[in-house]
């Protein structure tokens, strides 16, 4: 069963892969529109936003999957023409949804970061709901193969078919990526409310919920790509995944953006250079149990419980730093 059919009429298919997606786009878009609107912002942006980073993304995404497996495709016009086989690459949605806010703006009654805060919570929710139905495909499959019964069901394994007709059960990757979105929507919302007039001592406070997004998010991906049997490489590198070096791009990115706003609020203090030597030493962390990983099929529990708190230190030193920046009420 790669992909179970839901409504099957005359010449019209539909996938229950696609009637979930559906479902999580629309869930994004109406609390977009709802934290859009507590926001003094205005509907028309979002209703413009919301489609269009759709549009912009999709073929981003293909893209950048056509770019890093061109083995599976004729081309790039019949990747970006015939969407019946092949995947994409989540990282393309982010210059995709940066761009529909940028051309939603001239609605908006608020700055495009405002936007974007608005966005983040169902941005998360619409990546759960997108991992989430890969389990009615055969996607949601890891490199780690699960053999014990007892933990052979969800959330932790799923089973496929091999092509032998078999079940084998692997850590379910993308269900797991699905509770941790889940749960990430509900911080980011919690964040919004608790802390989107919180003033900066330097700088604008809008667009912070939208950078936590990006930090947590991308914390997350840094461990849960590597579990995937099917990460995608840039032809130059079979070592780190192309959606690992952008997730570890976007956290150093914030953390140079919190770091300047610091620096300029604060004057030089003792814990600029230890944040920024943790920080490195976490990223250190996590290329080396990344090596380990790959060159010892067995240590998977071991490397990654490691890598995954790196991870989350990783994030903390970014929302220790952005504290710095802030003036508290």
């Amino acid at each position: 069963m790669t992909n179970p059919i839901a409504v099957y009429t005359g010449d019209t298919v539909l996938y229950w892969s696609a009637i979930i997606i559906s479902l999580g786009l629309l869930a994004a878009l109406f609390m977009t529109l709802s934290l859009q609107r507590s926001n003094k912002g205005s509907a028309a942006a979002v209703f413009l936003m919301v489609p269009l980073a759709v549009v912009l993304s999709v073929p981003l995404c293909r893209a950048l999957h056509w770019y890093c497996h061109k083995e599976q495709y004729a081309s790039l016009v019949s990747a970006l023409t015939d969407y019946s086989s092949g995947s994409y690459v989540l990282a393309g949605a982010l210059p995709g949804v940066v761009l529909a806010a940028l051309l939603a703006s001239p609605l908006n009654t608020r700055s495009t970061a405002s936007l974007l805060d608005a966005f983040a919570p169902g941005a998360a929710l619409a990546v759960a709901f997108i991992r989430l139905s890969s389990l009615f495909n055969s996607s949601c499959r890891s490199k780690i193969p699960v053999t014990t019964p007892l933990l052979q069901h969800l959330p932790l394994a799923a089973g496929f078919a091999d092509s032998s007709g078999q079940v084998e059960y692997r850590f379910a990757t993308f269900f797991l990526h699905f509770l941790v979105m889940l749960f990430l929507c509900r911080v980011l919302l919690t964040f919004f409310f608790a802390r989107r007039n919180v003033p900066m001592a330097s700088g604008n406070p809008e667009g912070n919920t939208a950078r936590m997004f990006l930090v947590f998010y991308s914390a997350s991906e840094l461990v849960l790509d590597s579990t995937r049997y099917d990460s995608s490489f840039l032809p130059i590198n079979g070592f780190i995944s192309l959606v690992q070096i952008v997730a570890a791009a976007c956290i150093l990115g914030v953390l140079i953006y919190y770091s300047v706003h610091s620096l300029r609020a604060n004057g030089f203090r003792w814990y600029h250079p230890l944040l920024w030597a943790l920080w490195l030493a976490t990223l250190a962390a996590v290329g080396y149990t990344e090596y380990l990983v790959q060159r010892h099929g067995d240590w998977y529990l071991s490397c990654y419980g490691a890598m995954g708190l790196a991870c989350i230190l990783m994030a903390g030193v970014v929302y220790r730093m952005y504290l710095s920046c802030c003036e508290e009420e």
